[in-house]
């Protein structure tokens, strides 16, 4: 608990530093120490992993978000062979592992209630927009990453989609 409230801490202090300027930002705030490499491995062995994304502060289409944030944490995981995100529970091989990603995500937003079913709290006027990334198991918190980018970032921006990525390595592939 002391290592994730100093997460938070240092966190909240890298966000101040980069909301002055709208840089991307990323935080890991949490990693489960037993591998969580192992979960996702057995998550993702006969089918895709269910992803959820909550939010959506672009004029774009749910879909299309989607298609670029599944994307991009796909494009992460490169020690297992073709892993899949799906945003269909029917698809999904064992649908009580997901990742969850939180755009536009309020300050209070609690992880371990996300996890356990409850609909995030958004907060869409925040500038930056902050982003929660989670991997849960059931409603036990696997990793969680959080970041902030400048709001005037798009989907489509290479900006946006490299941010993707630097959240999906700390929590998919921690270590």
């Amino acid at each position: 608990m002391f290592k994730r409230l100093l997460g938070l801490g240092v966190g909240a202090l890298s966000a101040l530093t980069a909301a002055c300027d709208g840089a991307p930002m990323t935080q890991s705030v949490y990693i489960k120490p037993q591998g969580v490499m192992s979960y996702l491995q057995y998550a993702t062995t006969e089918g895709p992993m269910l992803m959820r994304v909550h939010g959506n502060p672009f004029v774009t289409s749910q879909g299309f978000l989607d298609q670029i944030v599944a994307h991009e944490l796909e494009s992460t995981i490169t020690y297992i062979r073709g892993v899949r995100l799906t945003t269909d529970p029917a698809q999904a091989f064992r649908p009580e592992y997901r990742v969850i990603v939180v755009l536009g995500a309020d300050k209070a937003l609690h992880v371990e209630n996300v996890c356990a079913g409850e609909e995030p709290r958004l907060d869409p006027t925040a500038a930056p927009s902050r982003m929660v990334t989670m991997f849960c198991r059931k409603d036990e918190l696997l990793s969680e990453v959080r970041g902030s980018i400048g709001v005037s970032a798009l989907p489509e921006d290479e900006g946006f989609r490299r941010w993707l990525r630097e959240i999906g390595r700390p929590l998919l592939l921690p270590g």
